[in-house]
């Protein structure tokens, strides 16, 4: 779907109107036309790219999803790719979701995903139109570089909070699924780790005047995106190694019960191990008949619980004993949430 805004040279907005209608005002150079479209649609990629005479590498871009974020620059105009995500926590998945904008003289051409949230026409978008259309291309440019942008932090957010969920549940009790969520979760932040790193090379060359790509007033609204994503970058480097420590704690834990798990079973067996011995060696020598009319068999019976529970109290002593009885896993007491 193509959606075409302007703004006049007489500064009146016109919010909707047709692929013929916004090349026309393009003529006019203090006009300012938005061509945006979702990259569904190969006839209208085919029409805008003809109308605008975009070069064939560009239309191979906006046709082919999957670019990295990069800057080019053409004769007339300027390539920007960009990216946006989308979280789902249950599985949890990043969704990637390109955004391409070609930016000329006094038009600016946006091929995007349709779920890129950031541009999708609603009332937020539509309150911020005339201020995004106030000024040049440039300044468009920076809105719409600074809402995809933006639009990482509730994400990450997100991943923050599973983040704090792992952790919990990693105390409560690990087990296979949660070793899953959590390799999931440590891809998740791979991935957006190279999303988000080639862009700031890119707006580092927006903020250098050498390059000429914005104007000079401009600037300083480029490094405010520029410092936006440092944040970003440095938060996702945090989020990654939360999940690597997470990782390791949860190792940890599944090691630990093991090991509780064979100092049970070790103590078990050091207990029943005198009492089979004496089993073994006086059941076959009773006298009587039936064993329990011999006094010896009611010696030899407290002389067993005897042992038994002398070794008890000297495993206990030792502090072996700790745990036993206890299922495997069980916290004594749920451990408070971290607060960010």
């Amino acid at each position: 779907m193509l959606t075409v805004r302007a703004r006049r040279s007489d500064r009146t907005l016109a919010l909707d109107l047709t692929l013929e209608d916004g090349i026309a005002l393009l003529a006019d150079p203090k006009a300012l036309v938005w061509f945006d479209m979702d990259e569904e649609s190969i006839e209208e990629i085919d029409a805008v790219s003809a109308a605008l005479a975009l070069n064939h590498l560009t239309v191979e871009d906006l046709k082919h999803r999957g670019q990295r974020g990069k800057l080019e620059q053409f004769d007339h105009y300027s390539v920007l790719v960009m990216h946006g995500v989308g979280y789902a926590s249950a599985l949890p998945a990043i969704e990637e979701h390109e955004l391409d904008v070609i930016v000329g003289p006094n038009w600016v051409l946006t091929g995007r995903d349709p779920h890129l949230h950031a541009l999708l026409p609603g009332e937020d978008l539509e309150a911020r139109l005339p201020s995004m259309l106030a000024s040049d291309a440039g300044y468009l440019l920076y809105a719409i570089a600074d809402r995809v942008v933006d639009s990482l932090f509730p994400v990450l957010d997100q991943m923050l909070d599973d983040v704090d969920d792992v952790e919990d549940r990693i105390v409560l009790r690990p087990d296979r699924a949660l070793l899953e969520r959590i390799l999931a979760m440590k891809r998740n932040g791979v991935l957006l780790r190279k999303l988000v790193s080639p862009h700031l090379d890119t707006f580092t060359r927006f903020t250098s005047p050498a390059y000429g790509i914005v104007s000079e007033e401009h600037l300083f609204y480029f490094r405010d995106v520029h410092d936006h994503l440092i944040r970003l970058f440095e938060i996702v480097d945090s989020y990654r190694e939360l999940m690597t420590g997470a990782l390791e704690v949860h190792l940890s834990n599944v090691n630990n019960q093991l090991s509780d798990v064979m100092k049970r079973l070790t103590v078990l067996t050091a207990m029943f191990l005198p009492l089979t011995f004496i089993t073994g060696a006086f059941g076959m020598n009773m006298p009587r008949s039936p064993v329990w009319t011999d006094p010896a068999f009611w010696i030899l019976g407290a002389g067993m619980v005897a042992i038994a529970v002398g070794e008890w109290l000297y495993f206990r002593a030792l502090g072996w004993t700790s745990g036993i009885g206890a299922w495997p896993g069980s916290p004594a007491k749920r451990r408070a949430p971290r607060g960010r």
